[in-house]
Order: C-alpha cells, then sequence, then structure tokens
C-alpha cells in the first residue's frame, strides 16, 4: 500500500484549511491571514500533515511556497473529497425535498373549469413522482369523502359546520344567469321565474339556491328543486351546451360560461344588483398530520388564489 493509499486512515481533516490556505496563497504568512490563524499554526499544520503523509507538501523557496507533486495530489484528494460531500449533501438535500407518491382530492366538477386546475398541472410538473387523483363531486359528496379519508381534502361551495373537518377561504367564484337570447334574458324577474325553463345538473341546486336567494330573496315557491326543469345532464359542460342549443336557462360560475359569452352563444342576466360572490373553501380533516406533498399541493392552490 502506498503513501497515498493511506490518506483515508491517516490524514485529519481540521488540518486542511491551513495547508489549502497555503497552497492558494504560496505564502504562509498570507495563508494565516485567509485561514484566520498564525502563521506559526499554519506551519504547525502543515507539518503535521507531512508527518501523517511522510513526505514533504511544499518546496520552501524564500517567502515563498510551492507545492511538491505530493502536495498537488493532497490538494487534488481534497478537491474530490470536497465535491463528493457536496454532491452527498445535494442528493440527500433532493431527497428530502423531492415529492412523491399519491395526492387525492375531490371538487365540484366546475373546479375544472377553472384556471387553478391547469395551472396546478403546470406546478406538477416540475414534480414527476406525483400523482393527483382527482374527483369530480358535488360539495356535499366532496365533505363525506374528505370526512371518511377518502380522499386527501376538498373544495367546496360552502362553509360547514362539521366536527371532523376544518375549511379554509380558498378563493371567491361569481355565479350569474345565462341563456340563449339576448332579449328574452332581459325580460327575467322575480315574478316570472316560475314560469321559465332550467337546465338542471350535479350540483346546480346549490348555484340555483345562492343565485334565488340574491335576485328573488324569501319569495315562497322560489325553491332550486322546484324550478322547472326543461333538461338534466350529468355534467356542467353538457348543461352549458343545453343552454346553448336552446333549451333552458342555466346558472354557473362565471368562469365556466366566459367562452359562450365572449362568442356571443350565451347572454347574461344582469340586474342593478351587486354580483353574486361566493366564497369556495379548502376542506380537510381536522387535526389530521398529512404528508409533505399534500400540504405542498393546498399551498400551490393557496399561492395562486393570492
Amino acid at each position: 500500500m502506498n503513501t497515498m493509499d493511506q490518506i483515508d486512515e491517516l490524514l485529519d481533516p481540521k488540518l486542511f484549511k491551513a495547508f489549502l490556505a497555503a497552497a492558494d496563497t504560496e505564502n504562509f504568512t498570507l495563508a494565516a491571514n485567509v485561514a484566520n490563524m498564525t502563521q506559526s499554526g499554519v506551519s504547525q499544520h502543515v507539518a503535521k500533515l507531512e508527518e501523517q503523509i511522510q513526505a514533504p507538501l511544499f518546496k520552501r523557496l524564500g517567502k515563498t511556497v510551492k507545492l511538491t507533486e505530493t502536495g498537488s495530489r493532497l490538494r487534488d484528494y481534497i478537491e474530490r473529497c470536497a465535491h463528493s460531500e457536496e454532491n452527498f449533501l445535494e442528493s440527500v438535500r433532493d431527497e428530502q425535498t423531492r415529492l412523491k407518491g399519491l395526492v387525492s382530492y375531490a371538487m365540484p366538477p366546475s373546479c375544472l373549469l377553472s384556471p387553478h386546475f391547469p395551472m396546478l398541472l403546470d406546478r406538477r410538473k416540475d414534480h414527476p413522482d406525483v400523482e393527483l387523483r382527482v374527483h369530480l363531486q358535488p360539495s356535499p359528496r366532496v365533505l363525506e369523502m374528505v370526512a371518511s379519508g377518502e380522499v386527501d381534502f376538498g373544495f367546496v361551495t360552502q362553509k360547514t359546520k362539521h366536527p371532523l373537518l376544518t375549511q379554509k377561504p380558498f378563493c371567491q367564484e361569481e355565479y350569474i344567469l345565462v341563456g340563449w337570447d339576448k332579449d328574452a334574458i332581459k325580460g327575467v324577474n322575480p315574478e316570472n321565474i316560475p314560469d321559465q325553463k332550467f337546465i338542471h345538473y350535479p350540483g346546480s341546486d346549490v348555484y340555483y339556491h345562492f343565485w334565488l336567494r340574491h335576485h328573488a330573496g324569501d319569495r315562497k315557491g322560489l325553491d332550486p328543486f322546484c324550478l322547472p326543469c326543461a333538461g338534466w345532464i350529468d355534467s356542467i359542460d353538457g348543461a352549458i351546451k343545453m343552454v346553448e342549443g336552446h333549451l333552458g336557462y342555466g346558472v354557473f360560475p362565471r368562469h365556466c360560461v366566459e367562452s359562450g359569452l365572449a362568442s356571443r352563444t350565451l347572454f347574461e342576466f344582469k340586474s342593478r344588483k351587486k354580483p353574486l360572490l361566493n366564497d369556495i373553501y379548502i376542506t380537510q380533516l381536522r387535526g389530521h398530520k398529512y404528508p409533505r406533498r399534500v400540504e405542498q399541493v393546498i399551498d400551490w392552490f393557496m399561492e395562486m388564489a393570492h
């Protein structure tokens, strides 16, 4: 076994600082300033390294010092060790910070049409080991799924007191009544709502409830489940197409019908009242410790909303 093969067993890493300072400055006095040591301290540390290696590390040329071949090999060795250590620590940090595993959540189908969902998918590109499992369900079912542990968290359109759940505000969405005829929809009012026909879809009762309460108050007979039905379909996309197809009126979150309003295949009911805004909440199990990947996805959503 040659001298350099024994380095791992012989060398004291605490001596490297003085050696490297001397190697860089080629002067023990300057090295002392760089290493924040005395000149004699630098000399002593270098001498101990030479004793451990049993070979000179510097050639003394007056006040200047030059690395010997062994000294050059030692510097290379130290740099390789430092690089390996840095790589090791970086790999550990990466492992600790890497998001990996399943994140499941539930939300009303309208949320799929919001800008937040594609923004989440864009962020997830940087974390390919995260698996997303998304369930499209009306708010009452979302609450059931979160409470039973079927999903990690959920989005709901109403704040509900539940002993197992917490709910924190996420964003607001606006609900509007739309139809296919610009002039006809102007004539809609609380008195003739029972004479109109509406499109029903999963979760639409929540939107109709908010809209009726906002525009018609507590008028008797105006219950979302009693609105005349022109058609029922199991998707919000289909419901929007039914309205565009002249089948009936519908209440939707504004972000779901923006393209139809822009293309004038849909027209919005307008009144003098303030816009109908409703808070959307993120709901989770109370006191539950979630994996970091779940908390990170929720943090992403919260950042999108602000």
